[in-house]
């Protein structure tokens, strides 16, 4: 545990003095901003709009991370031999994976608290100043339970940028497979809720595929609670520990595939 500590520390670091992660938080920052002179532009809806707004903007900041900077770090270390280095000390392949895993997470994780208090001290400037016609209900509680169903949807991704890195080797196909992973993900409930709509006997097998699908491509829409954010109704608990608890089953086991790929991998 102290080695993968410390990888993730050097990772978390490494990161630090990227001007492209310094780069990617500034303008996520001004685009929150700019979301507050766009007010006007929206009637009754407004409160919806804006949280709608900042935890797009959240979303959009995490996956750029994910896709420009957790895969060119992970390609960096193959193709510049930093992995070499590393693996020659007393740390096996299996706790390289996880430390990286672990120090970016911590660095996105930074990088998304940032943003949320942002966000947060935007809508509580806002809803005072405009009438509680067009803002009428703000749950701080669920602002963070929404904030905590996106990381764990970024964390998701990012332990499939290390499994699919572990496998593939080169930026630009690791980049295309995550992103063409997340549309598959985002895409899957749709077609599903369109079959269960139509119901026909032919499509019954199709169902069945796509069913299986959803074992290897988890459904992130239970992750997504924003509508809950304008209103004070209260959640089971089990509407909450069972989707964070089998997305968090999900993510071990792909860490754990990564290892065994990273563990039989040609690294030279």
């Amino acid at each position: 545990m102290n080695r993968i500590i410390a990888l993730a520390h050097i990772t978390f670091l490494s990161g630090l003095r990227r001007n492209a992660v310094w780069g990617l938080c500034l303008f996520a920052l001004l685009l929150e901003v700019c979301g507050v002179l766009f007010m006007d532009f929206f009637g009754r809806g407004l409160g919806r709009v804006i949280c709608d707004f900042q935890f797009s903007i959240m979303w959009l900041a995490g996956m750029l991370f994910i896709l420009f900077y957790a895969v060119q770090a992970l390609a960096w270390d193959d193709e510049h031999r930093s992995i070499d280095s590393i693996l020659a000390r007393p740390i096996t392949r299996a706790e390289y994976v996880l430390g990286s895993m672990l120090g970016q997470s911590f660095l996105l994780l930074c990088f998304e608290v940032l943003l949320a208090g942002l966000a947060l001290g935007e809508i509580l400037w806002i809803k005072p100043s405009i009438d509680e016609m067009y803002f009428p209900v703000f749950s701080l509680s669920h602002f963070l339970l929404t904030w905590l169903g996106l990381q764990m949807i970024l964390l998701v991704h990012l332990a499939i940028v290390l499994f699919i890195s572990s496998a593939i080797r080169g930026a630009f196909p690791v980049m295309l497979l995550t992103l063409a992973y997340s549309l598959i993900c985002s895409g899957l409930p749709v077609i599903r809720e369109s079959l269960r709509q139509a119901a026909d006997v032919g499509t019954q097998g199709l169902g069945q595929l796509l069913q299986f699908m959803s074992m290897l491509f988890p459904d992130f829409s239970t992750l997504d609670f924003k509508n809950s954010i304008l209103n004070t109704q209260s959640f089971e608990l089990m509407d909450i520990l069972l989707p964070f608890g089998l997305h968090s089953m999900y993510m071990v086991i792909i860490l754990a595939f990564a290892c065994l790929v990273y563990q039989r991998k040609d690294i030279v």
